[in-house]
């Protein structure tokens, strides 16, 4: 994504960029759905708002997200309203990665061909990696690393509430992470499994469990997916010489959640400029890694918790006043919160 949104904007600004894509197409080769919460992005407002309004990019989600159920092994509790949006990624039409392929109209993609950003700087002014990986940062130098997460998921069929989606918190089978049930339709949802703490080899045996104990092994499975090892990190600089990182390659993927696709949207825009119009870059993403970082603070306090304390946490979220001043009010409390323990911290 951080690719092509920094190639959109360089045809905006009169540069046609070379793309270089290793695969066939564009997108994950498994399908996909996230959430863009409002919750975790207070200071842009409406996210796709926000990206439309700040960096004409008019993405389209495939529903609204207006319920966020959170369970714990003995809690539960739900949160209503505008909460955000209801994305797509992957190689389906609709991805977030095939939206801004069609916006595209004179930059030429390169499909089947591996690029090494070392061989493209001696070619090119500039090379924008923006590969999802930490290969490059760490080659570099660059790279903090914070462990890694483990990923399994499946495509099920059922009956669904388009508008919906459920989070699970339990360290029986999730350890410090967290599974979730997000739909695709109101036929099709993905569930998810990620693990911190545990080893590759326990996560097929964690996956079972977690459906199991959710009532959830009677779904109809279309497929599942085991994914590559997820690496966690930020980086110490943004640019090398004449090489930029974009994206999750920039370490621009908070840790509490794993979110991190406005922040590498708005990376590859911000790359863009700085090339073209002669800007420094490492002050222009460094907000964004603030903000990442802030949501990234709060992992530390949760990995402290037991199942009795995600029940206590589930009940607090629960608590009317809690829940409107964190939901349906202005007020931007994951930065305030995780400013405050990585001044602690410090």
């Amino acid at each position: 994504m951080a690719g092509l949104a920094c190639a959109i904007e360089c045809e905006r600004l009169g540069i046609i960029p070379d793309v270089f894509e290793r695969d066939e197409s564009v997108g994950w080769p498994w399908p996909c759905t996230v959430h863009w919460l409002n919750v975790l992005q207070r200071q842009m407002g409406d996210i796709r708002e926000s990206l439309r309004e700040k960096y004409r990019l008019d993405l389209k989600p495939i529903n609204e997200l207006r319920t966020l159920k959170m369970k714990s092994p003995n809690k539960e509790t739900s949160i209503e309203g505008k909460l955000g949006n209801i994305m797509t990624r992957g190689k389906h039409r609709e991805s977030v990665e095939n939206q801004l392929f069609t916006l595209l109209k004179k930059t030429p993609v390169y499909f089947n061909r591996a690029a090494d950003y070392k061989e493209l700087s001696k070619k090119y002014d500039y090379v924008v990696v923006a590969t999802g990986k930490d290969t490059a940062a760490k080659e570099m130098g660059l790279w903090i690393d914070y462990g890694v997460v483990h990923l399994r998921g499946g495509l099920v069929f059922g009956t669904f509430e388009s508008t919906s989606s459920t989070v699970y918190f339990n360290t029986r089978y999730a350890g410090q992470g967290y599974a979730r049930l997000a739909p695709w339709s109101s036929t099709q949802a993905i569930i998810g499994l990620c693990n911190i703490g545990c080893s590759e080899y326990e996560m097929d045996r964690l996956y079972t469990n977690f459906l199991e104990e959710e009532n959830l092994a009677h779904l109809e499975f279309y497929y599942k997916f085991s994914l590559p090892i997820f690496s966690t990190g930020r980086v110490s600089n943004f640019k090398s010489g004449n090489v930029l990182l974009v994206g999750r390659s920039a370490g621009l993927t908070e840790r509490l959640l794993g979110t991190g696709a406005v922040e590498a949207l708005i990376s590859g825009i911000l790359a863009a400029r700085a090339m073209i119009q002669d800007l420094d870059y490492e002050s222009l993403v460094r907000p964004l890694q603030k903000h990442v970082e802030n949501i990234s603070a709060i992992r530390a306090p949760y990995e402290n918790l037991d199942n009795e304390g995600l029940d206590r946490l589930v009940a607090m979220i629960n608590t009317p006043g809690i829940k409107q001043a964190i939901y349906n009010t202005g007020i931007n409390f994951i930065d305030m919160a995780g400013g405050i323990l990585n001044k602690i911290k410090s």
